[in-house]
């Protein structure tokens, strides 16, 4: 674990000019977005279910409608897009999609609740696309709790940061994906929404205490991204993701005091470790490098050895080799964690790149693998767990910011 133990203490200024310190009273807005979220994806049919009355409209116009709740099935007729109610039978087509808009409560897809009206978009493969439209505020309330969660009252300033930080992120996408079907997903590729499931006060809160407010980097919205927990530093955003934009408030800190504990060092998976036979390793590899890499899985062979080439200023491996009987590969960034994974069937990766490569050697090949690292996720951006402790610090919503997208200031969105 040396790698993890000589990151250096270096004292931070705050600043925040231009940055209110509370937002009890938000700033005049009009005009709140509606934001596209990809609620489900399927090559078949889609059910949803209203408990109240609701309208099905195609490009605009009302198709039909009911007073009567009850499930609304969606599903491909060739290129048309239908809509079935199946209390009463009607229904209505179209190749460019159909709206669900409920009368009142909001509409069922999968078990989930979700407010707004519904679009069921076309496939390419012939299947459908359910696409939540709701109002801004509205979904970060459905945002923030699965973020952050609701960690008590002396953690405040962190779920307002959150809030920022997840309104900053998803109008930036609305910008960018304006000519997509949708702006963001549901899930963790892009923030975990899951409509009215698990709102609470604090998150609602923190939601309401700061309406309207983003963050921006020389008048522009930030890429406001966020992990879970950095493990002591956040990640150079150009290591991680060399394919995406750029921007110097995501190019990686230390994530303490000039004194002290690390922010997020109470987090769960500060630190961990992870243990496998050069068996287990092999076979794991032998399933993720053709993913990874683009390479033939004949090509792989069987392992030998394992490799830490180069690592970034923060400490993450940057470069990772892993010898085979047939060939040396080498793995660069956040493609690590997929192609260590700590279960392929289940879909886990490593938890993060920062971490140590131990082995015990079994002849000339490896027998053992143990890492140890800490952090969980990409480290771009704000750890949330480090937020979390800073709050709780006493630091105020705007110096989290301030800390996590240094040279950023809080202005109004909207």
């Amino acid at each position: 674990m040396k790698h993890l133990s000589i990151l250096l203490c270096v004292a931070f200024a705050w600043l925040a000019l231009g940055v209110r310190a509370h937002a009890a009273n938000p700033p005049e807005t009009g005009g709140e977005p509606t934001v596209r979220v990809l609620i489900f994806s399927t090559s078949g049919s889609a059910t949803m279910a209203t408990t109240t009355g609701f309208r099905v409209l195609a490009e605009g116009v009302v198709a039909f409608e009911s007073a009567r709740g009850g499930t609304v099935t969606a599903y491909r007729d060739g290129n048309d897009v239908v809509v079935r109610h199946d209390a009463t039978g009607q229904s209505t087509a179209n190749e460019e999609g159909l709206t669900i808009e409920p009368a009142a409560k909001p509409v069922s897809v999968a078990g989930v609740w979700y407010p707004g009206s519904i679009r069921a978009l076309p496939r390419d493969d012939g299947g459908i696309d359910l696409v939540s439209m709701v109002p801004l505020e509205t979904y970060l309330e459905g945002v923030v709790p699965h973020e952050i969660g609701e960690p008590g009252p002396e953690a405040y300033a962190a779920v307002e940061a959150q809030a920022i930080a997840a309104r900053t992120y998803a109008m930036s996408r609305m910008k960018l994906n304006r000519n997509k079907p949708y702006d963001v997903e549901s899930g963790v590729m892009d923030q975990v929404y899951r409509g009215t499931e698990k709102r609470g006060r604090m998150a609602t809160a923190a939601v309401n205490d700061t309406r309207g407010m983003v963050i921006m980097h020389k008048g522009n919205l930030c890429d406001a991204y966020y992990c879970a927990t950095c493990g002591g530093h956040t990640s150079d955003i150009r290591l991680i993701w060399p394919d995406r934009p750029s921007a110097p408030y995501l190019y990686g800190r230390r994530d303490r005091e000039s004194e002290g504990d690390n922010f997020c060092a109470t987090a769960r998976n500060f630190r961990w470790r992870y243990s496998f036979s050069g068996r287990q390793l092999g076979e794991t590899v032998r399933r993720t490098l053709p993913v990874a890499l683009g390479v033939d899985e004949d090509d792989i062979g069987e392992l030998v050895d394992v490799n830490v080439k180069e690592r970034s200023a923060s400490g993450r491996v940057q470069k990772l080799e892993i010898v085979t009987s047939t060939e040396k590969f080498v793995v660069e960034g956040d493609k690590i964690r997929r192609v260590l994974m700590l279960d392929v069937a289940k879909g886990r990766i490593l938890p993060s790149t920062l971490f140590d490569v131990e082995k015990v050697m079994n002849g000339s090949r490896v027998g053992i693998v143990s890492i140890a690292g800490g952090g969980n996720g990409h480290g771009v951006g704000m750890c949330q767990n480090g937020a979390l402790g800073m709050a709780r610090k006493g630091y105020s919503f705007a110096m989290i910011l301030q800390h996590y997208y240094p040279g950023s200031e809080l202005k109004p969105g909207y």
